[in-house]
Protein backbone atom coordinates (compact mmCIF):
# COMPACT_ATOMS: atom_id res chain seq x y z
CA UNK A 1 0.00 0.00 0.00
CA UNK A 2 1.14 3.46 -0.59
CA UNK A 3 1.60 5.58 2.73
CA UNK A 4 4.52 8.19 2.21
CA UNK A 5 3.91 11.89 1.86
CA UNK A 6 1.49 12.82 -1.18
CA UNK A 7 2.13 16.34 -0.87
CA UNK A 8 5.27 19.22 -0.32
CA UNK A 9 5.09 22.79 0.24
CA UNK A 10 7.93 24.81 -1.54
CA UNK A 11 9.49 28.54 -0.01
CA UNK A 12 7.15 30.37 -2.27
CA UNK A 13 4.16 28.49 -0.71
CA UNK A 14 3.28 26.22 -3.64
CA UNK A 15 2.28 22.55 -3.51
CA UNK A 16 4.31 19.97 -5.17
CA UNK A 17 2.59 16.62 -6.16
CA UNK A 18 4.57 13.81 -4.87
CA UNK A 19 5.10 10.08 -5.86
CA UNK A 20 4.47 7.20 -4.20
CA UNK A 21 6.80 4.38 -5.54
CA UNK A 22 4.51 0.57 -5.44
CA UNK A 23 6.40 -2.47 -4.92
CA UNK A 24 5.65 -4.91 -8.33
CA UNK A 25 6.03 -8.41 -9.24
CA UNK A 26 7.32 -9.86 -11.93
CA UNK A 27 7.13 -13.76 -13.04
CA UNK A 28 8.25 -15.41 -15.84
CA UNK A 29 6.09 -14.50 -18.62
CA UNK A 30 6.28 -18.55 -19.63
CA UNK A 31 5.45 -20.06 -16.53
CA UNK A 32 2.34 -21.64 -17.60
CA UNK A 33 4.06 -23.60 -20.41
CA UNK A 34 7.13 -24.40 -17.50
CA UNK A 35 4.26 -26.06 -15.06
CA UNK A 36 1.99 -28.41 -18.48
CA UNK A 37 5.77 -29.89 -19.20
CA UNK A 38 6.41 -31.15 -15.78
CA UNK A 39 2.86 -32.16 -15.18
CA UNK A 40 2.39 -33.98 -18.28
CA UNK A 41 6.38 -35.73 -17.71
CA UNK A 42 7.96 -33.72 -20.58
CA UNK A 43 10.42 -32.33 -18.38
CA UNK A 44 10.96 -33.57 -14.34
CA UNK A 45 11.14 -30.49 -12.88
CA UNK A 46 12.37 -27.34 -14.01
CA UNK A 47 12.99 -23.26 -12.46
CA UNK A 48 11.09 -20.69 -12.78
CA UNK A 49 11.53 -16.81 -12.38
CA UNK A 50 9.74 -14.59 -10.18
CA UNK A 51 11.30 -11.04 -9.28
CA UNK A 52 10.16 -7.74 -7.16
CA UNK A 53 11.15 -3.97 -7.59
CA UNK A 54 10.26 -0.79 -5.73
CA UNK A 55 12.17 2.10 -6.98
CA UNK A 56 14.79 3.09 -4.17
CA UNK A 57 15.28 -0.07 -2.53
CA UNK A 58 17.50 -3.54 -3.61
CA UNK A 59 15.25 -5.96 -6.37
CA UNK A 60 14.99 -9.61 -5.38
CA UNK A 61 15.34 -12.27 -7.72
CA UNK A 62 14.27 -15.63 -6.66
CA UNK A 63 13.64 -18.75 -7.88
CA UNK A 64 11.04 -21.69 -7.57
CA UNK A 65 11.60 -25.28 -8.21
CA UNK A 66 8.81 -26.77 -10.15
CA UNK A 67 8.89 -30.68 -9.47
CA UNK A 68 6.06 -33.14 -10.43
CA UNK A 69 4.11 -34.02 -7.76
CA UNK A 70 4.27 -38.20 -6.77
CA UNK A 71 2.10 -38.13 -3.83
CA UNK A 72 -1.77 -37.98 -3.17
CA UNK A 73 -3.71 -35.09 -4.15
CA UNK A 74 -4.78 -33.19 -7.58
CA UNK A 75 -1.97 -31.02 -7.21
CA UNK A 76 0.33 -32.49 -10.03
CA UNK A 77 3.37 -30.19 -9.09
CA UNK A 78 4.75 -29.39 -6.26
CA UNK A 79 6.40 -25.78 -5.76
CA UNK A 80 9.58 -25.46 -3.95
CA UNK A 81 10.57 -21.52 -3.66
CA UNK A 82 14.33 -19.75 -2.87
CA UNK A 83 16.41 -17.23 -2.70
CA UNK A 84 14.28 -14.93 -0.52
CA UNK A 85 10.54 -15.42 -1.79
CA UNK A 86 7.39 -17.75 -1.47
CA UNK A 87 5.28 -18.42 -4.15
CA UNK A 88 2.18 -20.98 -3.64
CA UNK A 89 -0.50 -22.22 -5.89
CA UNK A 90 -3.82 -21.91 -4.80
CA UNK A 91 -5.59 -23.06 -8.62
CA UNK A 92 -4.31 -23.38 -11.86
CA UNK A 93 -4.03 -19.91 -12.93
CA UNK A 94 -3.76 -18.19 -9.38
CA UNK A 95 -0.64 -18.02 -7.36
CA UNK A 96 0.73 -15.71 -4.38
CA UNK A 97 4.42 -14.10 -4.15
CA UNK A 98 5.62 -13.33 -0.64
CA UNK A 99 8.80 -10.99 -0.54
CA UNK A 100 9.65 -10.59 2.86
CA UNK A 101 12.55 -7.86 1.90
CA UNK A 102 9.83 -5.90 0.36
CA UNK A 103 7.21 -6.38 2.34
CA UNK A 104 5.28 -7.82 0.04
CA UNK A 105 2.85 -10.04 1.82
CA UNK A 106 0.64 -12.93 -0.04
CA UNK A 107 0.56 -10.64 -3.44
CA UNK A 108 -1.79 -12.27 -6.03
CA UNK A 109 -0.34 -13.44 -9.49
CA UNK A 110 -2.78 -14.21 -12.26
CA UNK A 111 -2.08 -16.35 -15.41
CA UNK A 112 -4.60 -15.85 -18.49
CA UNK A 113 -7.65 -18.02 -17.97
CA UNK A 114 -8.06 -17.70 -21.57
CA UNK A 115 -5.97 -16.80 -24.32
CA UNK A 116 -7.21 -16.20 -28.42
CA UNK A 117 -4.92 -15.44 -31.22
CA UNK A 118 -7.06 -13.89 -33.94
CA UNK A 119 -6.40 -14.65 -37.54
CA UNK A 120 -4.04 -12.02 -39.21
CA UNK A 121 -2.39 -12.70 -42.40
CA UNK A 122 0.58 -10.43 -42.81
CA UNK A 123 1.76 -8.72 -45.89
CA UNK A 124 4.94 -9.77 -46.13
CA UNK A 125 7.57 -11.19 -43.88
CA UNK A 126 8.81 -7.82 -43.20
CA UNK A 127 5.91 -6.95 -41.39
CA UNK A 128 5.93 -6.74 -37.50
CA UNK A 129 3.18 -9.46 -35.79
CA UNK A 130 -0.10 -8.34 -34.97
CA UNK A 131 -1.04 -4.59 -32.85
CA UNK A 132 -4.14 -4.60 -31.37
CA UNK A 133 -4.85 -0.80 -30.04
CA UNK A 134 -8.25 -1.31 -29.26
CA UNK A 135 -10.67 -3.80 -27.92
CA UNK A 136 -14.41 -3.83 -27.19
CA UNK A 137 -16.55 -6.65 -25.27
CA UNK A 138 -20.08 -6.83 -27.21
CA UNK A 139 -22.73 -5.72 -24.02
CA UNK A 140 -25.00 -8.24 -24.54
CA UNK A 141 -23.23 -11.61 -26.08
CA UNK A 142 -19.83 -13.14 -25.72
CA UNK A 143 -17.39 -11.47 -28.55
CA UNK A 144 -15.12 -8.95 -29.08
CA UNK A 145 -14.58 -6.26 -31.35
CA UNK A 146 -10.27 -5.57 -31.77
CA UNK A 147 -8.50 -3.25 -34.48
CA UNK A 148 -5.13 -3.14 -35.22
CA UNK A 149 -2.75 -1.64 -38.09
CA UNK A 150 -3.52 -1.10 -41.84
CA UNK A 151 -7.34 -1.55 -41.33
CA UNK A 152 -7.33 -4.63 -39.50
CA UNK A 153 -10.84 -5.24 -37.60
CA UNK A 154 -12.41 -8.06 -36.77
CA UNK A 155 -15.26 -9.36 -34.31
CA UNK A 156 -13.80 -12.63 -32.40
CA UNK A 157 -16.02 -14.89 -30.53
CA UNK A 158 -14.86 -15.57 -26.63
CA UNK A 159 -16.95 -18.52 -25.92
CA UNK A 160 -14.33 -21.54 -25.10
CA UNK A 161 -16.73 -23.97 -26.85
CA UNK A 162 -17.77 -21.64 -29.18
CA UNK A 163 -18.12 -22.88 -33.26
CA UNK A 164 -18.58 -19.25 -35.09
CA UNK A 165 -15.65 -17.84 -37.18
CA UNK A 166 -14.46 -14.49 -36.83
CA UNK A 167 -15.69 -11.48 -38.29
CA UNK A 168 -13.57 -9.52 -41.03
CA UNK A 169 -14.63 -5.63 -40.88
CA UNK A 170 -13.25 -4.61 -44.39
CA UNK A 171 -13.04 -1.30 -45.55
CA UNK A 172 -10.19 1.12 -43.41
CA UNK A 173 -7.00 1.28 -44.66
CA UNK A 174 -5.13 3.04 -41.92
CA UNK A 175 -5.01 2.20 -38.36
CA UNK A 176 -7.83 1.36 -36.51
CA UNK A 177 -7.27 3.42 -33.20
CA UNK A 178 -10.95 2.95 -32.00
CA UNK A 179 -14.06 0.50 -31.75
CA UNK A 180 -17.60 0.58 -30.03
CA UNK A 181 -20.47 -1.88 -29.34
CA UNK A 182 -24.12 0.14 -29.70
CA UNK A 183 -26.14 -0.18 -26.86
CA UNK A 184 -27.68 -3.27 -28.67
CA UNK A 185 -24.44 -4.92 -29.52
CA UNK A 186 -25.65 -5.90 -32.98
CA UNK A 187 -23.47 -2.65 -34.21
CA UNK A 188 -20.36 -1.98 -34.11
CA UNK A 189 -18.48 1.85 -34.73
CA UNK A 190 -14.91 2.32 -35.68
CA UNK A 191 -12.16 5.08 -36.11
CA UNK A 192 -9.25 5.34 -38.17
CA UNK A 193 -6.24 7.14 -39.25
CA UNK A 194 -7.75 6.86 -42.68
CA UNK A 195 -10.17 9.92 -41.64
CA UNK A 196 -12.73 8.01 -41.78
CA UNK A 197 -15.39 6.34 -39.40
CA UNK A 198 -17.44 3.25 -40.40
CA UNK A 199 -20.45 1.56 -38.69
CA UNK A 200 -20.46 -2.06 -39.31
CA UNK A 201 -23.46 -5.23 -38.80
CA UNK A 202 -22.29 -8.31 -36.83
CA UNK A 203 -22.19 -9.85 -40.22
CA UNK A 204 -19.70 -7.62 -41.19
CA UNK A 205 -21.60 -5.29 -43.69
CA UNK A 206 -21.01 -1.65 -43.41
CA UNK A 207 -24.19 0.39 -44.57
CA UNK A 208 -22.75 3.77 -43.61
CA UNK A 209 -19.26 5.99 -43.56
CA UNK A 210 -18.86 9.16 -41.68
CA UNK A 211 -16.09 11.79 -43.33
CA UNK A 212 -15.09 15.23 -42.47
CA UNK A 213 -12.10 14.67 -40.17
CA UNK A 214 -8.66 16.04 -41.77
CA UNK A 215 -6.36 14.18 -39.70
CA UNK A 216 -6.37 10.48 -38.03
CA UNK A 217 -9.53 9.81 -35.70
CA UNK A 218 -8.56 8.90 -32.30
CA UNK A 219 -11.54 8.44 -30.17
CA UNK A 220 -14.83 7.42 -30.06
CA UNK A 221 -18.78 8.29 -28.00
CA UNK A 222 -21.77 6.98 -28.44
CA UNK A 223 -24.42 9.21 -27.45
CA UNK A 224 -27.50 7.15 -26.01
CA UNK A 225 -28.79 4.56 -28.02
CA UNK A 226 -26.96 5.90 -30.82
CA UNK A 227 -28.99 7.83 -33.06
CA UNK A 228 -26.21 10.03 -32.46
CA UNK A 229 -21.91 9.91 -31.47
CA UNK A 230 -18.49 12.15 -31.34
CA UNK A 231 -15.44 11.82 -32.39
CA UNK A 232 -12.46 13.12 -31.57
CA UNK A 233 -9.42 13.82 -33.94
CA UNK A 234 -5.87 15.23 -33.89
CA UNK A 235 -7.21 18.04 -36.45
CA UNK A 236 -7.84 19.46 -33.37
CA UNK A 237 -11.71 18.95 -33.22
CA UNK A 238 -14.48 17.04 -31.85
CA UNK A 239 -17.55 16.07 -34.13
CA UNK A 240 -21.04 15.29 -33.47
CA UNK A 241 -22.66 12.97 -36.20
CA UNK A 242 -26.50 12.09 -36.79
CA UNK A 243 -25.58 8.32 -37.80
CA UNK A 244 -29.03 8.13 -39.67
CA UNK A 245 -28.42 10.75 -41.86
CA UNK A 246 -24.52 9.89 -42.06
CA UNK A 247 -24.03 13.51 -41.22
CA UNK A 248 -21.92 15.70 -39.22
CA UNK A 249 -24.51 17.80 -37.42
CA UNK A 250 -21.92 20.72 -35.02
CA UNK A 251 -18.13 20.91 -34.28
CA UNK A 252 -15.75 22.05 -31.77
CA UNK A 253 -13.30 23.67 -32.54
CA UNK A 254 -9.93 23.18 -29.74
CA UNK A 255 -7.42 25.26 -28.83
CA UNK A 256 -7.33 29.19 -28.16
CA UNK A 257 -5.32 30.45 -30.69
CA UNK A 258 -4.64 27.57 -32.60
CA UNK A 259 -5.94 23.75 -32.87
CA UNK A 260 -4.61 21.30 -30.76
CA UNK A 261 -4.47 17.65 -31.56
CA UNK A 262 -6.81 15.29 -29.56
CA UNK A 263 -5.00 11.86 -28.67
CA UNK A 264 -8.33 10.71 -26.49
CA UNK A 265 -11.82 12.17 -25.24
CA UNK A 266 -14.06 10.84 -21.89
CA UNK A 267 -17.29 12.09 -21.81
CA UNK A 268 -18.98 13.17 -18.67
CA UNK A 269 -22.98 12.90 -18.75
CA UNK A 270 -24.02 12.52 -15.15
CA UNK A 271 -25.60 15.43 -13.82
CA UNK A 272 -23.60 14.94 -10.18
CA UNK A 273 -20.32 14.84 -12.29
CA UNK A 274 -21.03 17.71 -14.51
CA UNK A 275 -21.54 19.97 -11.00
CA UNK A 276 -18.12 19.07 -9.63
CA UNK A 277 -16.93 20.48 -12.83
CA UNK A 278 -19.20 23.45 -12.18
CA UNK A 279 -21.09 23.23 -15.63
CA UNK A 280 -24.19 22.37 -13.67
CA UNK A 281 -26.26 23.82 -17.04
CA UNK A 282 -24.30 22.23 -19.67
CA UNK A 283 -25.95 18.95 -21.33
CA UNK A 284 -22.57 17.14 -21.20
CA UNK A 285 -18.48 17.83 -21.16
CA UNK A 286 -15.92 16.43 -23.33
CA UNK A 287 -12.67 15.95 -21.32
CA UNK A 288 -9.89 16.09 -23.95
CA UNK A 289 -5.94 14.50 -24.15
CA UNK A 290 -3.96 17.38 -25.51
CA UNK A 291 -0.16 18.08 -25.33
CA UNK A 292 -0.86 20.87 -22.90
CA UNK A 293 -3.10 19.05 -20.36
CA UNK A 294 -6.02 18.26 -20.48
CA UNK A 295 -8.92 20.40 -22.37
CA UNK A 296 -12.35 20.58 -20.81
CA UNK A 297 -14.76 21.57 -23.65
CA UNK A 298 -18.41 22.08 -22.47
CA UNK A 299 -21.28 21.18 -24.32
CA UNK A 300 -22.55 24.64 -24.93
CA UNK A 301 -20.02 27.20 -23.36
CA UNK A 302 -16.51 28.13 -24.04
CA UNK A 303 -13.41 25.56 -23.55
CA UNK A 304 -10.34 25.69 -21.64
CA UNK A 305 -7.38 24.01 -21.09
CA UNK A 306 -5.94 22.46 -17.46
CA UNK A 307 -2.38 22.06 -17.24
CA UNK A 308 -1.22 18.80 -15.82
CA UNK A 309 2.35 17.09 -14.93
CA UNK A 310 3.34 19.38 -12.29
CA UNK A 311 6.92 18.00 -11.77
CA UNK A 312 6.73 17.09 -15.38
CA UNK A 313 5.71 13.52 -14.97
CA UNK A 314 6.39 13.19 -18.83
CA UNK A 315 3.85 13.14 -22.00
CA UNK A 316 0.16 12.53 -20.72
CA UNK A 317 -0.46 9.17 -22.85
CA UNK A 318 -3.69 7.58 -21.34
CA UNK A 319 -6.47 8.48 -18.94
CA UNK A 320 -9.85 7.28 -18.02
CA UNK A 321 -12.49 8.02 -15.60
CA UNK A 322 -15.59 7.13 -13.25
CA UNK A 323 -17.92 8.45 -10.95
CA UNK A 324 -16.17 11.37 -10.36
CA UNK A 325 -12.61 10.25 -10.24
CA UNK A 326 -9.94 10.57 -12.98
CA UNK A 327 -7.13 8.81 -13.97
CA UNK A 328 -4.00 9.68 -15.84
CA UNK A 329 -0.88 8.10 -17.27
CA UNK A 330 2.13 9.51 -18.08
CA UNK A 331 5.05 8.58 -20.35
CA UNK A 332 7.39 8.23 -16.85
CA UNK A 333 5.36 5.20 -15.33
CA UNK A 334 3.65 7.77 -12.80
CA UNK A 335 -0.20 7.55 -12.42
CA UNK A 336 -2.48 10.58 -11.28
CA UNK A 337 -5.61 10.11 -9.89
CA UNK A 338 -7.53 13.34 -9.26
CA UNK A 339 -11.00 14.60 -8.39
CA UNK A 340 -12.71 15.30 -11.20
CA UNK A 341 -13.50 18.91 -9.45
CA UNK A 342 -9.89 19.26 -9.94
CA UNK A 343 -10.90 20.39 -13.68
CA UNK A 344 -13.63 22.89 -12.65
CA UNK A 345 -12.65 26.17 -14.33
CA UNK A 346 -12.82 27.62 -10.58
CA UNK A 347 -10.36 25.63 -9.02
CA UNK A 348 -7.88 24.09 -12.12
CA UNK A 349 -4.42 24.06 -11.68
CA UNK A 350 -3.88 27.21 -14.23
CA UNK A 351 -6.69 28.87 -15.07
CA UNK A 352 -7.41 29.18 -18.93
CA UNK A 353 -3.71 30.11 -20.72
CA UNK A 354 -3.76 34.12 -22.54
CA UNK A 355 -2.35 33.70 -25.50
CA UNK A 356 1.35 34.97 -25.07
CA UNK A 357 1.72 32.20 -22.40
CA UNK A 358 0.23 29.36 -24.44
CA UNK A 359 2.73 30.16 -26.68
CA UNK A 360 5.69 30.44 -23.97
CA UNK A 361 4.52 27.26 -23.06
CA UNK A 362 4.63 25.61 -25.97
CA UNK A 363 8.02 26.75 -27.16
CA UNK A 364 9.35 25.45 -23.66
CA UNK A 365 10.10 28.99 -21.78
CA UNK A 366 7.85 28.19 -19.40
CA UNK A 367 7.28 25.15 -17.64
CA UNK A 368 4.10 23.14 -16.18
CA UNK A 369 3.00 24.25 -13.12
CA UNK A 370 3.17 23.79 -9.77
CA UNK A 371 -0.61 23.76 -8.30
CA UNK A 372 -1.11 26.69 -6.10
CA UNK A 373 -3.61 25.80 -3.80
CA UNK A 374 -2.80 23.59 -0.90
CA UNK A 375 -6.92 22.77 -1.10
CA UNK A 376 -5.72 20.03 -4.00
CA UNK A 377 -3.62 18.25 -1.09
CA UNK A 378 -6.85 15.49 -1.12
CA UNK A 379 -7.65 15.91 -4.28
CA UNK A 380 -4.42 14.66 -6.43
CA UNK A 381 -2.31 11.79 -5.75
CA UNK A 382 0.52 10.01 -7.56
CA UNK A 383 2.05 6.51 -7.72
CA UNK A 384 3.97 4.86 -9.84
CA UNK A 385 5.36 1.07 -10.01
CA UNK A 386 8.41 1.81 -12.55
CA UNK A 387 9.03 3.94 -15.26
CA UNK A 388 7.56 2.08 -18.16
CA UNK A 389 5.07 4.46 -19.66
CA UNK A 390 1.20 3.84 -18.91
CA UNK A 391 0.04 2.97 -22.29
CA UNK A 392 -3.79 1.87 -20.84
CA UNK A 393 -6.05 2.58 -18.22
CA UNK A 394 -9.63 1.16 -16.95
CA UNK A 395 -11.32 2.63 -13.80
CA UNK A 396 -14.13 0.65 -12.43
CA UNK A 397 -16.28 1.86 -9.55
CA UNK A 398 -17.25 -1.23 -7.16
CA UNK A 399 -21.06 -1.97 -6.88
CA UNK A 400 -20.92 -1.83 -3.45
CA UNK A 401 -18.35 -0.51 -0.35
CA UNK A 402 -18.91 0.25 2.89
CA UNK A 403 -16.91 3.32 4.41
CA UNK A 404 -13.80 1.85 6.40
CA UNK A 405 -12.44 2.50 9.35
CA UNK A 406 -9.22 4.54 9.29
CA UNK A 407 -7.51 0.98 10.25
CA UNK A 408 -8.94 -0.60 7.33
CA UNK A 409 -7.58 2.07 4.90
CA UNK A 410 -6.13 -0.30 1.69
CA UNK A 411 -8.02 -3.26 2.63
CA UNK A 412 -9.15 -5.24 -0.84
CA UNK A 413 -12.35 -5.40 0.83
CA UNK A 414 -13.17 -1.59 1.37
CA UNK A 415 -11.43 -0.61 -2.16
CA UNK A 416 -13.56 1.64 -3.97
CA UNK A 417 -12.54 1.04 -7.16
CA UNK A 418 -10.24 -1.08 -9.52
CA UNK A 419 -7.70 0.84 -12.04
CA UNK A 420 -6.20 -1.85 -14.30
CA UNK A 421 -3.07 -0.46 -15.60
CA UNK A 422 -1.40 -1.76 -18.79
CA UNK A 423 2.32 -0.44 -19.76
CA UNK A 424 4.94 -0.52 -22.70
CA UNK A 425 6.89 -3.55 -20.89
CA UNK A 426 3.61 -5.32 -20.16
CA UNK A 427 3.02 -6.06 -16.16
CA UNK A 428 -0.66 -5.24 -16.56
CA UNK A 429 -2.04 -5.28 -12.37
CA UNK A 430 -4.83 -4.14 -10.74
CA UNK A 431 -4.85 -1.50 -8.26
CA UNK A 432 -7.26 -0.30 -5.61
CA UNK A 433 -8.19 2.79 -4.59
CA UNK A 434 -9.70 3.96 -1.13
CA UNK A 435 -10.94 7.30 -0.60
CA UNK A 436 -10.11 7.96 2.85
CA UNK A 437 -13.17 8.94 4.71
CA UNK A 438 -11.57 11.86 7.11
CA UNK A 439 -9.00 13.78 4.58
CA UNK A 440 -10.90 12.24 1.33
CA UNK A 441 -7.70 11.60 0.06
CA UNK A 442 -6.45 8.37 -1.85
CA UNK A 443 -4.78 5.40 -0.75
CA UNK A 444 -3.91 3.09 -3.56
CA UNK A 445 -2.76 -0.46 -2.86
CA UNK A 446 -1.90 -3.24 -5.68
CA UNK A 447 -4.44 -6.12 -5.49
CA UNK A 448 -3.51 -8.67 -8.33
CA UNK A 449 0.39 -8.93 -10.36
CA UNK A 450 -1.83 -9.95 -14.34
CA UNK A 451 1.49 -12.19 -15.42
CA UNK A 452 1.90 -13.86 -18.88
CA UNK A 453 2.57 -11.35 -20.86
CA UNK A 454 6.19 -10.61 -22.36
CA UNK A 455 7.76 -7.33 -22.45
CA UNK A 456 5.33 -5.91 -24.85
CA UNK A 457 2.57 -2.63 -24.89
CA UNK A 458 -0.62 -3.72 -23.30
CA UNK A 459 -2.48 -0.82 -25.23
CA UNK A 460 -6.50 -1.44 -23.95
CA UNK A 461 -8.86 -3.26 -21.54
CA UNK A 462 -12.40 -4.94 -22.25
CA UNK A 463 -14.36 -5.86 -18.90
CA UNK A 464 -18.37 -7.20 -19.30
CA UNK A 465 -20.00 -9.51 -17.45
CA UNK A 466 -22.37 -12.23 -19.30
CA UNK A 467 -24.58 -14.27 -16.45
CA UNK A 468 -23.37 -12.26 -13.60
CA UNK A 469 -19.47 -13.54 -14.16
CA UNK A 470 -17.10 -10.45 -14.91
CA UNK A 471 -14.81 -11.21 -17.61
CA UNK A 472 -11.70 -8.88 -17.60
CA UNK A 473 -9.82 -8.82 -21.05
CA UNK A 474 -6.52 -7.27 -22.38
CA UNK A 475 -4.90 -6.99 -25.35
CA UNK A 476 -2.06 -5.29 -27.07
CA UNK A 477 2.12 -5.87 -28.53
CA UNK A 478 1.78 -9.84 -28.72
CA UNK A 479 -1.30 -9.86 -30.87
CA UNK A 480 -3.03 -12.03 -28.73
CA UNK A 481 -6.30 -11.32 -26.01
CA UNK A 482 -6.04 -12.58 -22.65
CA UNK A 483 -8.85 -13.25 -20.24
CA UNK A 484 -8.41 -12.84 -16.57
Amino acid sequence: MSTSVNVAVDGTGNVEIMVDDLAYVDVQHDAMAVFDDVEQGIVPGEDIFISAYKKGETSVHGKVKVLSHEGPGNDKTDLFPRDGVQFDRISKTHYEATFPALDIQRRTVKFPRQVINPSYKKSSSLDAPLQINTVALNPKSPHLAIGGPDGYCAIVPTSLDSREKEVQLKGHVGDVRDVKWFPSGEVILTASSDLSIRVYGKDGINPRTLKGHTRAITSLHIIGVGKQILSASKDGTVRLWDVGQGKEVRKWMIGETSRRGVEGMLVVEKQDELQRLGLVEEQRAMLLNIQEGIWVQPWDGEGYVVLTGAGDPGQLVSFDHAEGLVVLGYTSGIIEIRNLSTFAATSKIQNTMSSESETAFASGSVSRSKSKSKSQQGRIKRVRRNESSIYSLYLQKLESTPTPAPSEIGSEYNSEFDLYVGTAAGLPCRLGIQIHPETSGYEVVVKEELAGWDAVGIECWGIASYGGREEIWCAGGEGGIRRY
